[in-house]
């Protein structure tokens, strides 16, 4: 495959989404011992207020996580709630849980029938208005047949204006300012607000830079700026891994639109991750009512496996190539044997490097031929079964066959075959290896087990793959894995660094 020399900002967006989501598990793990402290303040507390606070501070931090844990601290905060604040914040809360999970008809319900008595006075308006401006916007941003007898729309614009008569300088002001242009046509204006909100959002506020990044993309989509959008898509899902949150939009969205410009596996990892993720944050309603995204993974997911059809045919079809070169260099060798024969000692050993070259592309090329083909037999069964799924037994069978854990053994077999092959041809090359390194450095491998890949590494190198991206592909593992594992056997080679691969080169 040929890579361009210079990478755009859109490749490099979706490259550090790639990491982060890589690095998902370590988020989670880093949220959670954040919250240990929340969790044993709370099971400590000797007064009802003491509780109430820290199961407060403790439902802020997981109602866009955990919808579960949300709720479970909302009834903590009911049961200690001794006066009007407390129990109004917790109704507040309340809202924003059942607006965060999609349930906004439940949400809107408790919206209304909270008492807003001296709600000015105990300093909650923007709070309530912040509430009401969630749910209203999810109830106007999709179909429903109570819009048939409500406008949302004009709900949402009324707390707008209620909640920027009071605040705007804050950067949820600001925020709503910005939408106000947006929604007038004014997406330039907009974009403006919110650069000066990212200038002045610290970097590790996350839950506020994913709605900064979520909002700017909307605005570059909105002047039909698609690559700026992709970046910033991009820049909020990273921010929401990073918080973490499971409620997020914009990985949903960047998906249906790297599906829409044919990036088909890009695509379907991230739904498969924005599915696993709200999942298990317990917000299903949201999955239910991205019926796009829905569609599309059914969708990608064949077009991907036409799309990798297609990769192992033009494999099949290069390595026909170039069986048709070996026969005919075998041909060629044939017609100058007997000139061979009589050559000095140097033309024979040119000859028996011709003859070890044969015997490599020899073994390789015929056990590979056949990989291929059982491959080609593998992808027509597996998208024949997709078919019978998709047609007896639904979409919610195919998502859940697609969801299923991926089968590495085609990988094992395949590196099972390049050990066993390489060995044949290359007998005592563990051994060979072993003694142009430092004894601590030594490689044992008992018989019949996996080469480690250091010394796939080298084996790639012996054949003439001597490029790291080249490595790096063909083991399947990182650009920095084959860079350190090659450095570290160089720093541990008996013979000059520089000296090391091509002594290994010249193992026979």
């Amino acid at each position: 495959m040929l890579f361009s020399c210079s990478v755009t900002p859109e490749k490099r967006a979706l490259q550090e989404l790639d990491e982060t989501i890589e690095r998902r598990e370590e988020y989670r793990l880093d949220f959670e011992r954040k919250n240990d402290e929340l969790r044993s303040r709370l099971g400590n507390a000797k007064t009802d207020s003491l509780r109430w606070e820290a199961a407060w501070q403790l439902f802020d931090a997981y109602h866009h996580f955990s919808a579960d844990s949300a709720g479970h601290y909302i009834s903590v905060m009911n049961g200690c709630a001794r006066d009007k604040a407390q129990r109004m914040i917790t109704g507040i809360a309340q809202c924003y849980l059942f607006g965060t999970a999609h349930y906004e008809e439940r949400a809107l319900e408790l919206f209304r029938s909270i008492d807003t008595t001296g709600l000015q006075s105990l300093g909650l308006t923007e709070a309530y208005l912040e509430a009401g401006i969630k749910i209203y916007t999810n109830l106007s941003r999709y179909t429903r047949p109570l819009q048939k007898e409500h406008n949302y729309k004009d709900s949402l614009q009324a707390c707008r204006n209620a909640y920027l008569a009071l605040d705007t300088l804050s950067y949820e002001g600001r925020k709503l300012m910005a939408q106000r242009l947006r929604d007038e046509g004014q997406a330039q204006q907009a974009l403006e607000i919110f650069r000066s909100c990212l200038e002045q959002t610290a970097p590790d506020d996350y839950h506020r830079l994913t709605s900064i990044a979520y909002n700017m993309a909307n605005l570059y989509g909105q002047l039909g700026d698609n690559g700026n959008k992709i970046i910033w898509l991009a820049r909020s899902a990273i921010a929401d891994f990073r918080a973490p949150n499971r409620d997020f939009l914009s990985l949903n969205e960047l998906a249906i639109m790297l599906y829409q410009n044919g990036d088909y596996t890009r695509a379907s990892q991230y739904i498969n991750v924005h599915f696993e993720n709200v999942y298990a944050g317990g917000f299903q309603a949201q999955v239910i009512r991205s019926s796009d995204a829905q569609n599309m993974i059914a969708e990608a997911a064949l077009k991907a496996q036409r799309q990798k059809h297609m990769v192992l045919v033009g494999a099949v079809g290069i390595l026909s190539f170039l069986l048709l070169v070996i026969f005919y260099l075998m041909l060629l060798r044939r017609r100058q044997a007997e000139k061979l024969r009589r050559a000095n000692a140097a033309l024979e050993q040119a000859n028996t490097e011709l003859s070890n070259a044969n015997k490599i592309k020899d073994n390789y090329v015929f056990r590979y031929m056949d990989l291929s083909v059982r491959y080609l037999d593998r992808i027509e069964e597996t998208r024949h079964n997709l078919r019978q799924i998709a047609r007896n037994q639904g979409t919610d069978a195919l998502l859940k066959e697609l969801r299923g854990a991926a089968d590495f053994a085609d990988y094992k077999e395949f590196y099972r075959i390049f050990d066993q092959t390489f060995l044949g041809i290359f007998p005592g090359f563990v051994k060979d290896v072993n003694s142009l390194l430092k004894e601590s450095a030594r490689f044992e491998v008992p018989s019949g087990s996996p080469l480690p890949t250091e010394i796939r590494i080298l084996a790639a190198i012996r054949l003439g793959i001597d490029d790291s991206p080249s490595i790096a592909s063909f083991l399947k593992c990182s650009l920095s894995t084959v860079y350190t594992y090659r450095a570290k056997m160089r720093n541990q080679a008996l013979c000059p660094k520089d000296e090391f691969e091509p002594r290994v080169k010249a193992l026979v």
